[in-house]
C-alpha cells in the first residue's frame, strides 16, 4: 500500500469534510479501524459488496462508478480487493454526511447513495482527472446538494466536548440546555447513529493519539488512568473491541498512512 496524502477541503465546506485522499489498490487486503467519521468513496467500475464486517471490491468494468459510504461501525472492518481498484475517498465529518443526502441510513452499515447518481452522468472522466480537478469538481456537486439541516449548531458543540473527554453525555444534554432525549434525537438525525457510538469511537480515537505521542514507550495502566477507566482490564477491552488484539499487539502490526492518522492493518 502507497503512502496516502491527505488534502483538506475548501473553507465553504470545512464544516462538513475532514479531508479527501485517493487510493489505488492491486489485490489488497487490510483492516480499517473504528472513527467517529463518515468514510465515502468514488469506486471506478467495480463490483462493491458487503457483508459480515467484509467490503468487498472487484474490478470489473460492466459496473459503472459508484458512490458508497460507510456509516460509522465499532470493530475492525475488513477490505478486500481484487484486481486493480481505483478510489476517490471523502471523509465527512460525524455529522457531515447528513447534510448533503436524504437518505436514512441510520443503523444501516454500508450503502450507495442513490441521491447522487447524477454526479457521473456530468462527469463520466473524473477518473481521468488530476487530484486537485476531482477535488473541484466533487466540491462544486456537493455544494449543489448541501442543505443543512435544522439544530446542526447543537451536535457540533456536542461533538466538540465529546472530543474533549471531560464530560459525560447526560452532562453535555445539561450543558447545552437540552435534555438527553431531545440531543439523542439530534445525534440519529445528524450523525444517523446514537451519541454513544461516537463517544466510543472518538474515545478510541483519543486512545491511539495518546499511545502514539508516545512513541510506544507507554504502560497501559497510565493510559488507562489517562482516559478515565476504571481500571486496565475495562481498557483493553475496550481497545480490543474496537481492534480484535491488544494495544501492544496493535502497534506491532498496524501502519499508520497519514498525518490524518489513517490506520491500516495489511492481512497479507
Amino acid at each position: 500500500m502507497m503512502d496516502i496524502k491527505t488534502i483538506s477541503p475548501s473553507t465553504e465546506l470545512s464544516k462538513y469534510i475532514c479531508f479527501y485522499y485517493e487510493l489505488e489498490l492491486r489485490d489488497e487486503s487490510y483492516h480499517a479501524f473504528p472513527s467517529g467519521n463518515n468514510v465515502v468513496c468514488i469506486f471506478e467500475k467495480a463490483n462493491v459488496s458487503y457483508k459480515d464486517d467484509c467490503i468487498s471490491i472487484k474490478e470489473d468494468s460492466n459496473y459503472p462508478n459508484t458512490f458508497t459510504a460507510l456509516n460509522k461501525y465499532a470493530k475492525p472492518l475488513q477490505v478486500k480487493t481484487e484486481g486493480h481498484v481505483r478510489e476517490f475517498v471523502i471523509i465527512f465529518t460525524p455529522f457531515g454526511l447528513s447534510q448533503f443526502t436524504t437518505k436514512d441510513f441510520t443503523n444501516i452499515p454500508f450503502f450507495q447513495i442513490d441521491d447522487f447518481k447524477d454526479f457521473f452522468d456530468q462527469n463520466d472522466n473524473f477518473f481521468s482527472q488530476a487530484i486537485e480537478i476531482k477535488i473541484k469538481i466533487v466540491e462544486e456537486y456537493l455544494l449543489s446538494k448541501l442543505n443543512e439541516k435544522k439544530e446542526l449548531d447543537i451536535i457540533i458543540q456536542a461533538v466538540h466536548l465529546l472530543q474533549e473527554e471531560k464530560l459525560n453525555i447526560d452532562e453535555i444534554a445539561k450543558e447545552l440546555h437540552c435534555s438527553y432525549k431531545k440531543l439523542y434525537r439530534l445525534f440519529i438525525t445528524h450523525c444517523r447513529c446514537s451519541p454513544t457510538i461516537i463517544r466510543n469511537n472518538i474515545r478510541f480515537r483519543n486512545t491511539l493519539e495518546k499511545i502514539k505521542e508516545k512513541n510506544k514507550d507507554f504502560k497501559l495502566s497510565d493510559i488507562a488512568y489517562e482516559q478515565k477507566f476504571y481500571d486496565q482490564a475495562s481498557f483493553n477491552r475496550m481497545f480490543k473491541a474496537q481492534t480484535g488484539v491488544t494495544p501492544n499487539q496493535f502497534f506491532k502490526e498496524v501502519n499508520i498512512f497519514s498525518d490524518e492518522n489513517i490506520y491500516f492493518k495489511d492481512l497479507k
